[in-house]
């Protein structure tokens, strides 16, 4: 072979081994450009799921959120509604009035004494019409009304407040009879002059004959309505309880 046919060969050799080497490292650059691809693609992968699953944490915290403002709404409803029906009721269930004494000026039956404007039980009015059906009835019964204070008690008294039965006293319920005319511990109904009915418990004494005496905080009122001849029947404690 001739000094330029080998040097031909040479230049051919040299230029194949540097093909074969950039061929090396195109085919080196491809796995790289593969592996990152690959590597990309998972990490692209990876950021849905966690994009998802924030998604879905996001929209669980805006339901506990609304979920939580409507129980503070409806809380707060309810304790308006609560507080409303409270006052009214305590507005409409005042003083049972009925007539003045002779020496004040008449009283009319309406502004002594009004209802709670809340609608009775059907049951109650059914216990009560059955009580009336057996009671013992006295005509022209005079019926008055008293406080703690004009007991001869004073306030600090253990017994202030404190009925002959051991009870303590409660507006609109507690009563004072005879004992010999209406036993102690009897259901009694007073009619007033509208035609309305009140219900007491005889659990106190200090009056004599058919009398009824009812308590009531307010000693102003107590002199307003002063002494009324009235319809009152009684149930002893024996006869309601057989009921």
């Amino acid at each position: 072979m001739s000094q330029k046919s080998e040097k031909h060969a040479r230049r051919l050799g040299c230029r194949m081994d540097k093909l074969e080497s950039d061929m090396k490292q195109l085919r080196q650059a491809q796995g790289d450009s593969d592996c990152f691809t690959a590597v990309l693609h998972s990490i692209s992968n990876e950021t849905a799921v966690q994009r998802r699953r924030v998604r879905e944490k996001d929209h669980l915290a805006r339901e506990w959120r609304r979920v939580a403002w409507l129980s503070l709404i409806a809380f707060v409803l309810c304790a308006t509604a609560a507080l409303c029906l409270t006052i009214k009721v305590k507005a409409n269930a005042d003083k049972p009035v009925v007539i003045t004494d002779k020496l004040a000026e008449p009283v009319s039956p309406a502004q002594c004494w009004e209802a709670p404007d809340i609608p009775e039980l059907d049951e109650n009015a059914n216990i009560q019409a059955a009580l009336l059906a057996k009671a013992n009835v006295i005509q022209d019964c005079t019926v008055t009304w008293y406080t703690s204070d004009t007991c001869g008690k004073q306030p600090g008294d253990p017994a202030y407040g404190i009925t002959y039965s051991g009870l303590p006293v409660v507006e609109h319920l507690t009563c004072a009879v005879d004992p010999d005319v209406i036993p102690l511990y009897s259901d009694v109904f007073v009619q007033y002059a509208d035609g309305r009915i009140e219900q007491l418990w005889a659990t106190d004494t200090g009056v004599t004959g058919n009398a009824v005496d009812i308590y009531t905080p307010d000693y102003d009122y107590a002199i307003q309505c002063g002494r009324q001849s009235l319809t009152v029947w009684w149930v002893a404690p024996e006869e309601a309880s057989a009921d």
